[in-house]
């Protein structure tokens, strides 16, 4: 996870990589750097979970493994990637969920989360311009330090973290994600006098 900076949309808040589509996740050059599984539509979504993780925190899965790519940023990080003869291993990523802003918010978003296994213990290397902090952490840990109020995140995050927590083994996180209810999530904020509640639809629920 990444703490970051205190500037713009979700600034200051804890949350996974992340972040907006850019015209080369859409490009012929991602159709030949980014792997996707057979029978996806999906490049772009995927194209940009992976460029952000290596824009933010400097960790590329790539196929095959290739080390680090700090510095690097969208084309020049894909035109590094095609000289080397590696490709951002989309197959190892696997769509969980979908969230959308509810009606009415000021700023509103369309994100997809993607659950990936790391086989690699990689030393994660923040961006400045991006990210204040970063940090492997247990599920239940992260949740523990938003509870003591070190950590701010925002609902989906603590949704997908308290999921994570409900198991123990990698495997069954991944075996599970897979029956996944791919239904969009779209938030549900109810008044009551002085009080707003954000309630979640049915579609939130992840098996």
């Amino acid at each position: 996870m990444l703490e970051r900076i205190a500037r713009g949309f979700f600034g200051g808040l804890w949350v996974f990589p992340g972040g907006a589509l850019d015209p080369i996740d859409e490009s012929a050059l991602a159709r030949e750097v980014v792997s996707i599984p057979d029978g996806a539509d999906d490049l772009p979504w995927r194209s940009a979970a992976l460029r952000e993780t290596v824009e933010e925190v400097g960790f590329l899965l790539t196929d095959p493994p290739s080390g680090d790519a700090v510095g690097f940023n969208g084309p020049s990080l894909f035109e590094d990637l095609r000289s080397r003869g590696v490709t951002l291993d989309g197959r190892r990523l696997r769509l969980l969920s979908q969230w959308v802003t509810p009606e009415g918010a000021p700023t509103r978003f369309d994100a997809r989360f993607y659950l990936a296994v790391a086989t690699e213990d990689p030393v994660l290397i923040p961006q400045e311009r991006e990210v204040t902090d970063v940090a492997w952490v247990r599920p239940q840990e992260a949740l523990d330090r938003m509870d003591r109020g070190l950590w701010a995140m925002v609902t989906p995050t603590i949704h997908h973290l308290r999921w994570l927590a409900e198991h123990s083994e990698v495997g069954d996180i991944w075996s599970t994600a897979g029956r996944a209810n791919m239904s969009r999530v779209e938030p549900i904020i109810e008044e009551d006098g002085s009080e707003v509640r954000v309630r979640l639809p049915a579609a939130a629920e992840l098996p």
